[in-house]
């Protein structure tokens, strides 16, 4: 793929389905941190790396994969930097253990063909354990590195159990900007905004180490870089989100805003990014989330509804298209303890209303424990 096309940006421009909406962002929190402008275009690498005067940052990265011998596997790897108070930018803390910025890391394998899930989450303040350089990417935080390589990124998560995946992973489309003059608005609050840049199609080949030996694996992964200081407005509940990757070449973002009265904000949205990169997308008042079948958990009593439809009209031709999402292992969640805010996300295959297969696709379903508006700084930060 050619270094041009890998760095053509695409904005999606929503301005149809909310002509007269648009909500000025301020330019500070309550609390003293930046908001995120709108018309900033990312710029790689400088995009990829850590924009550390924002209050939240997180760094996302799942795909499918399938090792030499077809086994089906599925992988998440995230890391979140959150910073303690405004007016911390510039350089990373150099000492052992810095007080500004604290980072969590969060990996999950889904191992299929056994009927396995394995996951971590660990906790450091900026130090020797974890690390996020500015200008590039460059993360170090614990179990989970990630860095620029010619013409892509390199992955790396340890797991417990001695697993290891090692993961080189090559951009297949260019770099996508969600939202609205490149915001991406969560709820009514005028804060509430994200740059929320977005690969949707990377090559992933690499390996997995597990029972003492290394095993070859391939397969598509999507990569999310979201910065914000006020994540999600203070009347909202969570979210319902899943990215897909179609077997025909496209790929799929549609993200449900609970309410606390279990309805849906106006500025859920779904997109589409087309075979050669083209991309549109509706909002709320032209798509449906409906919960199929739901999943208890066993660790944490979560109750959470692992299969979905999602109904949208297709701005291009005003035809419906119908997402029907069936988890491929039952149990995949993370952070199995109240105090963890648990959430679950895992690998899932994609069916149309008829029940012919579509493409395969990751489910993130968070705040069904509660509390997830104020970790992520409703109400303005």
């Amino acid at each position: 793929m050619r270094t041009s096309l890998i760095l053509t940006i695409l904005f999606l421009a929503d301005l149809s389905a909310l002509a007269g909406k648009w909500i000025d962002p301020p330019a500070r929190t309550p609390s003293g941190f930046p908001v995120p402008a709108p018309d900033r275009r990312p710029e790689p690498p400088a995009a990829h790396g850590a924009h550390r005067e924002y209050m939240i940052e997180w760094w996302y990265w799942v795909g499918h994969l399938t090792t030499d011998d077809g086994e089906p596997l599925g992988f998440q790897s995230t890391v979140f930097r959150r910073a303690a108070g405004p007016g911390e930018g510039g350089e990373p803390d150099r000492s052992a253990f810095g007080k500004q910025h604290l980072f969590l890391a969060h990996g999950a394998l889904s191992e299929l063909g056994r009927g396995e899930f394995s996951h971590q989450q660990q906790l450091f303040r900026e130090g020797w354990q974890a690390r996020a350089e500015s200008g590039r990417l460059g993360l170090r935080v614990g179990m989970i590195a990630a860095a620029e390589a010619d013409g892509g990124f390199d992955l790396t998560m340890r797991l417990e159990g001695g697993r290891k995946l090692t993961l080189r992973l090559v951009p297949e489309k260019p770099l996508v900007s969600f939202g609205e003059r490149g915001l991406s608005r969560k709820g009514a609050d005028p804060a509430s905004v994200s740059w929320y840049w977005t690969y949707p199609r990377l090559r992933a080949t690499g390996t997995l180490r597990r029972d003492g030996r290394d095993v070859a694996v391939k397969g598509l992964a999507w990569m999310d870089h979201e910065i914000s200081s006020s994540q999600l407005s203070a009347g909202l509940a969570g979210w319902d989100w899943t990215c897909m990757h179609l077997d025909d070449g496209t790929e799929v973002k549609a993200y449900r805003l609970r309410t606390k009265s279990g309805g849906s904000d106006p500025w859920s949205a779904v997109y589409w990014v087309d075979a050669d990169g083209g991309t549109r997308s509706v909002h709320a008042d032209a798509m449906n989330w409906k919960e199929n079948s739901w999943w208890t958990s066993p660790q944490t009593g979560i109750r959470y509804p692992t299969a979905v439809t999602v109904t949208a009209t297709d701005p291009r031709d005003g035809g419906s298209r119908v997402y029907q999402l069936r988890p491929r292992l039952a149990a995949q969640e993370l952070g199995t303890c109240a105090e963890a805010n648990p959430y679950w996300e895992g690998a899932c295959e994609v069916f149309d209303e008829r029940g012919r297969r579509l493409g395969l696709a990751y489910l993130e379903l968070a705040g069904y424990g509660g509390g997830l508006a104020a970790q992520l700084g409703g109400a303005g930060g």
